[in-house]
């Protein structure tokens, strides 16, 4: 061990207001951000220096557990309803929620949530298998043909070929950037969740961004256990795979006893390049354990998929977030009409029970209004009326409610749903061809016939959409001059003289326009047809016809045919509503499919027990601070993983013991694991005193914070790879590894800065991270009283 302890420089300090929780502390992996937990329900996000930068909270329920993206885009929080919401940082406005835990019963409580995990992995053969590119470079080469004779166009991060995969980048070409982008929704007006994550332009370009081409081949997974040992898996975001019980296979053989129940998900450890995962499981409920169970789980549809995973789960992701625009752009256009009817029709009951009461005259308003057109005469009880009720304040209202409303229902159409269906159109295009591509050799989990059915009943809603599109101008136009003329009539009625300028206003009225306001749209709006609400059974007889019709557009048309001639229809198909819940409907069906072929490609192999019972002693050791790491073992014909367990024990707090689990994979397909247990470093009694913590910087080093009694804490930067390992075979079923560690290679790092008061109890280790701006690797400590955080960069030393 180096004699003079190098110093970590301050990289930033925070301090809190109120202590938070040691155990939910959450760094950005990407910027000099801290999620933190207060009163166990209010998250906040601050900056260094303790600057706030969001904050959000649930009345009535409690934050379970967090985690970060690896792009730093979104922080998973896990909430005690079983729910984990995703938000984004500035605002932490949820864009996505996962149903993980539901209740067993109406007044049982969902399962706690006791992990959440974001992995990223490289997918599909570009990685995983032989590349096409290394086939089509051969054969070049053969006929003489060098890659620098015009087909190095791959750039710095291409392969070594420098050959351009043209199918590969066909399959990823994007024309969505040329579409003008999605308009955000007012604040007000909207229902549910959702009703304000598509409220800012950020909010919009956040959820809708582009697949970049770096991630063309890289799937996000994210890994949530429960306490009851089950598994939820979800990709992209919001795309859910399903959830699992997670077996701890006694044996390799599939009649191998095996455990259920009973343990729960402790830790996770992947690497980009290795398909199986690894999870560590523990017994439920328990802080500290003398045993633990390491679980490989293959994750075939990484190593192997048909279709190119990527594509398929950023364009499906990118249709459930429309799916969700489209709903609420529907809820604010309904809400935007009836605001346009409320006062109106509030204004026209009044008049309505006058005119019926008369022994003669006109009996309903559109029959009183439509005399005063043709003829100049006004009824007593709608002269009243015009006057009393209406008058120039009761007109302004009238037309502030209208004109307003009818004008936000046209850009609620024209400038959000149609681009939004637009979108759609174009997603389930890609769709179809990947499935006609796929579906006669692949189970991809949807049929073309699946998406053909989706593209009709998005069709049928887009001309809903045109036809209320046309109305609403028709309407906004003849209320215009029906306004004009009602104020008109309003000032005539008033007034016991008509003064020229009155006239002159009435005389450039087009009468015919007035009549057509007053026949077609004063009473009942043709919109009605397609935003009105109608009775529920009615509802759910129209939702079991269309289950069983061929086209929903070609019905519609008919359906309309018959509505237009005053004949009975199917008055809930041409609704915006029943359209968009039936759209969602059949659309999350094929997601479901998606998810089911995707769950049947995971596969937990067999358990590996993580004990130590030391020499003369019966009872295990009991394990107080546990992290892993996975790396990679390329071989010649794919990557096998190694799973490093260190762990620290009541028994030996001075040894920082590491398991490494070999897991061999061929096909995406784990075998059993082979597992051996070394003392990576054994700490001075006295320089180093007792480990507060351990945590694996990267695949070479582990971190150990250690605090010496009446001495400053310090930090150990520990090799932890065993170079020239030996094994020997135990009477249990973990090998014993001896290897080469030269003490020099142990580092001790100092910390500056007034440590006094400053006693760390909980590291978070964060890698170097180059794609914002750039932060270094970093060392985040909170000290005992949850208030006073630091943040040190680390050193780059060659290993």
């Amino acid at each position: 061990m180096s004699a003079e302890p190098k110093r970590l420089s301050l990289f930033s300090q925070s301090s809190f207001p109120t202590p938070v929780s040691p155990v939910l502390l959450a760094t950005s992996p990407t910027l000099n951000l801290a999620a933190t937990v207060t009163n166990g329900n209010t998250l906040t996000i601050r900056r260094a220096e303790g600057e706030l930068v969001s904050s959000t909270t649930e009345r009535g329920l409690n934050i379970q557990a967090l985690c970060w993206k690896a792009d730093g885009q979104y922080l998973a929080v896990a909430w005690d309803d079983g729910t984990v919401r995703l938000v984004g940082v500035e605002n932490t406005k949820v864009v996505h929620r996962i149903s993980v835990s539901q209740p067993a019963g109406p007044d049982a409580e969902p399962e706690p949530i006791t992990y959440i995990a974001w992995a990223r992995n490289l997918t599909g053969r570009r990685h995983f298998g032989k590349d096409d590119g290394d086939d089509v470079a051969n054969r070049l080469q053969s006929l003489g043909i060098s890659s620098a004779d015009g087909f190095d166009l791959s750039g710095a991060g291409g392969k070594g070929n420098g050959l351009v995969d043209l199918p590969h980048a066909l399959t990823f070409l994007e024309i969505d950037t040329s579409l003008p982008k999605l308009s955000p929704l007012p604040v007000s007006g909207g229902t549910g969740h959702d009703m304000f994550v598509f409220s800012t332009t950020a909010s919009l370009e956040s959820m809708f961004a582009p697949l970049k081409p770096e991630d063309n081949d890289v799937v996000d997974v994210t890994v949530v256990g429960t306490r009851d040992g089950s598994l939820h898996l979800s990709i992209y975001d919001s795309f859910q795979i399903g959830s699992f019980q997670i077996p701890i296979k006694q044996g390799s053989s599939p009649t191998s006893s095996q455990i259920v129940g009973g343990f729960e998900l402790c830790l996770h450890s992947s690497h980009p390049k290795v398909s199986t995962h690894s999870l560590l499981l523990r017994t439920a409920g328990e802080e500290r354990a003398d045993f633990m169970y390491l679980v490989p789980m293959d994750l075939r549809f990484v190593s192997y998929s048909p279709v190119n995973l990527s594509l398929l789960a950023s364009k499906t992701t990118i249709l459930q977030k429309l799916l969700r625009y489209v709903k609420q752009t529907q809820i604010h256009i309904i809400n935007e009409w009836w605001s346009t009817r409320e006062l109106p029709s509030r204004f026209l009951s009044f008049i309505q029970e006058d005119l019926q009461k008369m022994d003669s005259g006109p009996t309903t308003i559109v029959q009183a209004l439509y005399h005063i057109v043709l003829t100049g005469h006004v009824h007593r009880p709608v002269r009243e009326w015009l006057i009393d009720s209406i008058a120039e304040r009761g007109h302004k209202r009238w037309e502030k409610a209208v004109i307003p409303g009818l004008e936000n229902l046209r850009n609620l159409i024209h400038q959000n749903m149609l681009p939004a269906i637009e979108r759609c159109t174009l997603i389930l295009s890609r769709l179809s061809g990947i499935a006609r591509f796929h579906e006669e050799e692949d189970h991809i989990g949807f049929t073309n016939a699946e998406i053909t059915r989706l593209v009709d009943i998005l069709s049928a809603f887009n001309l809903v959409c045109h036809k209320v599109l046309l109305i609403v101008m028709e309407e906004l136009e003849l209320f215009r001059v029906f306004s004009s003329w009602l104020r008109i009539t309003i000032d005539r009625v008033s007034s016991s003289s008509v003064s020229e300028e009155v006239m002159e206003k009435e005389a450039l009225l087009d009468p015919s326009k007035v009549l057509r306001y007053i026949e077609k749209y004063l009473i009942n709006s043709p919109m009605a047809t397609y935003l009105a609400k109608v009775p529920q059974e009615v509802w759910d007889g129209d939702w079991e016809r269309v289950q069983q019709s061929s086209s929903v557009l070609n019905d519609l048309d008919e359906q309309l045919r018959l509505e237009q001639t005053g004949k009975p229809y199917m008055q809930a198909l041409p609704q915006m509503a029943f359209l968009v819940d039936f759209l969602t409907k059949k659309a999350g069906d094929v997601f479901n499919n998606i998810a089911e072929a995707e769950k049947r490609s995971v596969r937990f192999g067999q358990a590996v027990k993580l004990e130590l019972v030391a020499p003369g002693r019966s009872a295990p050791e009991t394990f107080t601070l546990v992290d892993m790491k996975m790396c990679s073992a390329p071989k010649f014909n794919g990557v096998d993983g190694i799973t490093y367990t260190a762990i620290v024990s009541a028994e030996n707090p001075l040894d920082i013991g590491i398991f490494e689990t070999r897991i061999e994979i061929i096909n995406g397909i784990s075998s059993a694991p082979s597992t051996a247990f070394y003392v990576s470093a054994s700490l001075d009694p006295h320089a180093d005193g007792r480990v507060v913590d351990v945590k694996f910087m990267n695949e070479e080093v582990v971190l150990a914070l250690c605090h010496p009694e009446g001495k400053q804490p310090h930090i150990l930067w520990i090799p932890f790879r065993p170079q020239n390992p030996r094994y020997q075979q135990t009477n249990s079923s973990i090998a014993s590894l001896s290897r080469d560690t030269p003490a020099s290679s142990v580092r001790r790092l100092g910390l500056t800065g007034d440590l006094a008061s400053f006693v760390p109890v909980r590291m978070e280790v964060m890698e170097a991270d180059g794609s914002r701006g750039g932060v270094p690797a970093r060392v985040c400590l909170l000290d005992s009283g949850c208030v006073n955080y630091r943040v040190f960069a680390l050193p780059e030393f060659g290993v």
